[in-house]
């Protein structure tokens, strides 16, 4: 892997996502391209975050600054 994260819709191939008008960690988060059901808010937050900290693990000697909420807790976690 070369440190870039790749989303896709697994049925349509579409890299959008429509993100549900309320953010509570049930809300289900769709697909842009074809409004498929790809799970809920809380998940994609984890996947988002689990992204990130790939793509971080992947540059080598650099220090993580990142003041995004949805990894936070897990940077806290982390350091």
């Amino acid at each position: 892997m070369d440190g870039t994260a790749r989303f896709a819709c697994s049925v349509c191939g579409s890299p959008s996502i429509v993100l549900p008008a309320v953010l509570a960690d049930e809300a289900v988060v769709s697909c842009g391209g074809c409004q498929s059901a790809l799970g809920s808010w809380l998940g994609y937050k984890s996947y988002v975050s689990r992204s990130i900290h790939a793509e971080y693990e992947a540059v080598p000697v650099q220090p993580m600054i990142c003041v995004d909420p949805i990894i936070a807790r897990a940077l806290a976690e982390a350091l």
